[in-house]
């Protein structure tokens, strides 16, 4: 359908008049029209919506929770009069063409004394006024950016260098440089009439009690804790997230006056900040970090430990052109996915990952799921009018919607016993494949299985025969590449892609022969991708050297199991785990898998020169911490198995905070990491700036690693990941576009001062955090990547920048 969308009626004869006595009005509306990267503004007759500007219009906000409800911030106007305005979608840094409600006119409402919400929905003209109980926050529009699951993610256009302003304490972030509305719920907004209400104070996450402020002078208890004015809890006493801030002013601190933080324990002992010299009071606001010491030190003399990301057996792929996050909604029914859809949209993920849907075996443990008995009906986690729904309320936030496709095999109609002594017993043989025709009949008969009969057992499930042989000896398998068995499974890929799927993932594809999967590909022309469940690259590359998306042309995206095992031993136990060369070492993890003894291969002393390389398979690669199989199977999957959220947290925050690649995050996981979440809206913001760029600069974009040994060995103390342009003359400079820090271990805090991966040609460049567990807040990075502020980092905590342009 086509839609003519009128520009508003700017109706220059209302004008308001400035000596009526002021009130404040929200302003809201119902819109789920917005797509990724897109936002609601409002203008209308008024200098605080625009005076019918849209390049000044106000910005809207929403987050998981309201959305599709957008509010503005409160304006002040005059009493009495009548405001016209309207609603429009443009991109979140308010670039493109303006796309306006449909209606005839303009909405008007005309607000009286005190403070008023005016709400509306999106094309109707009409508008509901209520008296709110409270009067909000008035905050000047110039200084107040948007919640951080709807920050402008073109870029923090507006934050602007310092360098020239002198700073009493190198360890206080100056307030003029921070975003002063809070991400958190709970948080206090910074105003210029409450300077000290951002005088904020972070500590590290072990460390527990109640702040004070303690120096000379009364007002600072005269150097005595038990009289020093104590600090306030930013947010829940029970979030992540370790930050206070100064409620009230003390009264006659002279500038200069010296001072510390200290923290009073439960049994009123106090924790002084011993390894640094006294604080010196300025009277502005500003954040700190508490100088305790860390529980682990960097290896004395050690340089940073250089990890490239990928090397020259990484295939190339457009990364721009595969989706950023899938959210894997494992098991979920799709009445689930259809409630929850707005709020996966809202954490910041591209695409939802569905279990798959064809009817099955009957049951409702996950593996039912993956035993099929017929391709033509929709059952099981809901009927085909569900999955549409499922699908259309995705669609209308902007997620894509992903199908589980099993077409290697059907349910088990017989154990792998029975199959095996069948092999002697030619009348059960016959009995076991009338039993075939049974279950799968009209669609299928014993025509349509693999034979001879083969069990897929041990060292055979990545032996020669694994594209013929029945997993476990009882997964009935098809015979993959006839005629009829690729129509079934056609049919059933455009059943599901008329429901509004957009995409598939190939459940045991390294059980399929690539040109099958290939056809698949080509002749549904949508996105996809192999599970092929193997560390061995050269089983991977079978498949994404032989098969190319629709579209982009890219070669078929595989999951990534090497990248996974490698993150692990690295986190937990630092570089010695991993300095082998990558051939000799997959050898000897499948030797291990296998039961086939053998010695690990010799380290190969790379971590000594300084230099380790990450085998990452593809740019487009699947990724994971952990998936449904290594969580649910109790089987070992190369050292995956039993690995717990606590570790894995941190390797998925790793995933996210590189430039490439696909991150597959399990819903549970999600739901129970705010590390998780927090990466999740970093990485977001950071694939909007990557897609913003011109074609030349982001063929140069690079992902750049680095990790900190400590003393003690085992897990890095810190990790820095950091997305920038590559130097080049003729592209760039070498812009750092953003980056994080990561403390793996389970129990000591860290400090991070800086990395070589951060040095960048702007003089004390800005970066702003990332983040919905947190306040904003800002740093500033020297050319040679240290930071003027020491970032104090918990276990296994991390912290997300974008760097201010």
């Amino acid at each position: 359908r086509s839609l003519t969308f009128e520009r508003p009626w700017c109706s220059t004869s209302t004008c308001l008049d400035p000596t009526l006595m002021a009130c404040s009005i929200v302003f809201q509306v119902r819109c789920s029209d917005t797509k990724p990267g897109e936002c609601v503004f409002l203008v209308g007759n008024h200098d605080s919506i625009g005076a019918w500007d849209f390049e000044a219009a106000l910005a809207l906000t929403t987050s998981a929770n309201e959305f599709p409800t957008w509010s503005s911030q409160a304006v002040t106007v005059s009493a009495g009069q009548a405001l016209q305005y309207k609603f429009l979608i443009r991109r979140e840094n308010n670039s493109g063409s303006p796309r306006w409600e449909g209606f005839r006119g303009n909405h008007s409402v005309t607000p009286e004394l005190g403070c008023i919400r005016a709400v509306s929905i999106w094309g109707n003209s009409k508008v509901d006024t209520s008296l709110m109980q409270e009067a909000p926050a008035i905050a000047d529009a110039q200084t107040i950016i948007p919640r951080l699951d709807t920050i402008p993610l073109g870029g923090l256009a507006g934050y602007r260098d310092i360098d020239d302003e002198p700073q009493a304490d190198s360890s206080v972030i100056r307030a003029e440089t921070l975003p002063l509305a809070s991400s958190a719920r709970d948080s206090p907004v910074c105003a210029e009439a409450r300077p000290l209400q951002c005088l904020r104070l972070r500590l590290p996450g072990n460390l527990h009690g109640q702040p004070v402020i303690c120096g000379a002078g009364t007002a600072l208890g005269n150097w005595n804790p038990t009289s020093a004015p104590a600090m306030s809890r930013m947010g829940s006493a029970k979030s992540n997230f370790n930050e206070w801030t100064l409620s009230t002013t003390p009264a006659s601190i002279e500038k200069g006056t010296p001072f510390k933080f200290v923290v009073l324990g439960d049994d009123g002992q106090p924790c002084w900040e011993n390894s640094r010299p006294n604080r010196s009071w300025t009277g502005d606001p500003g954040l700190y970090c508490f100088d305790v010491q860390s529980p682990r030190q960097a290896k004395q003399g050690a340089v940073e430990l250089e990890l490239v990301w990928g090397g020259r057996e990484t295939q190339a792929a457009a990364f721009v052109e595969i989706p950023a996050t899938v959210f894997h909604a494992f098991h979920w029914p799709f009445s689930e996915v259809q409630r929850r859809a707005a709020e996966i949209a809202g954490l910041g993920f591209d695409a939802v990952q569905l279990s798959p849907a064809q009817r099955s075996t009957e049951g409702d443990q996950w593996w039912t799921r993956y035993q099929p008995v017929r391709y033509d009906e929709i059952h099981g986690l809901g009927s085909e009018q569900d999955l549409r729904a499922a699908c259309d309320a995705c669609q209308k936030v902007g997620l894509q919607v992903f199908g589980d496709l099993v077409f290697n095999h059907m349910k088990v109609v017989a154990s792998c016993d029975e199959w095996r002594r069948a092999q002697h017993d030619h009348g059960h043989l016959e009995h076991l494949k009338r039993r075939l025709s049974e279950n799968f009949g009209p669609t299928f008969n014993r025509n349509d299985f693999q034979w001879p009969w083969l069990a897929l057992e041990g060292e055979g499930w990545d032996g020669p025969d694994r594209m013929e042989g029945w997993g476990c000896g009882a997964w009935s398998e098809l015979k993959g590449g006839s005629d009829k068995v690729m129509a079934v499974h056609r049919s059933h890929m455009e059943k599901l892609k008329a429901c509004g799927i957009s995409g598939f993932r190939f459940d045991a594809a390294k059980h399929m022969r690539p040109e099958h999967i290939g056809w698949y590909v080509s002749n549904v022309g949508l996105y996809g991708y192999g599970e092929v469940l193997s560390i061995d690259p050269a089983m991977q590359a079978e498949y994404s050297r032989a098969v190319s998306l629709q579209g982009s042309g890219g070669p078929l995206p595989t999951t990534d199991f090497l990248l996974a095992v490698w993150l692990r031993r690295f986190l937990e136990a630092g570089p010695d785990a991993v300095d082998f060369d990558h051939s000799s070492w997959v050898k000897h993890l499948l030797d291990v898998e296998f039961k086939r003894g053998g010695q690990p291969p010799p380290t190969a002393g790379k971590a000594r020169l300084g230099k380790l390389e990450v085998p990452v398979l593809a740019r487009n690669s699947v990724r994971f911490a952990r998936n449904h199989d290594t969580v649910c199977n109790d089987v070992p999957f190369y050292g995956l198995g039993g690995w717990g959220q606590e570790g894995a947290q941190v390797a998925a925050a790793w995933l996210l905070a590189a430039h490439d690649g696909t991150a597959l995050l399990l819903a549970d996981d999600v739901r129970a990491s705010p590390l998780i979440r927090e990466a999740l809206a970093y990485r977001r913001a950071l694939r909007s700036q990557l897609a913003a760029l011109a074609p030349e600069e982001r063929q140069a974009v690079q992902t750049l690693v680095r990790a900190r040994q400590a003393a003690d060995g085992g897990p890095p103390l810190t990790v820095c990941i950091a997305c920038r342009i590559a130097k080049s003359s003729a592209v760039d400079s070498g812009r750092l576009l953003g980056f994080c820090v990561l403390n793996p271990d389970a129990k000591g805090s860290a400090y991070f001062l800086g990395s070589a991966c951060l040095a960048q040609p702007v003089k004390n460049l800005q970066a702003i955090s990332v983040g919905d567990e947190h306040p904003s807040s800002a740093i500033k990075i020297q050319q040679d990547g240290q930071l003027e502020e020491v970032l104090a980092l918990a276990p296994r905590q991390g912290l997300f920048f974008l760097a201010a342009r």
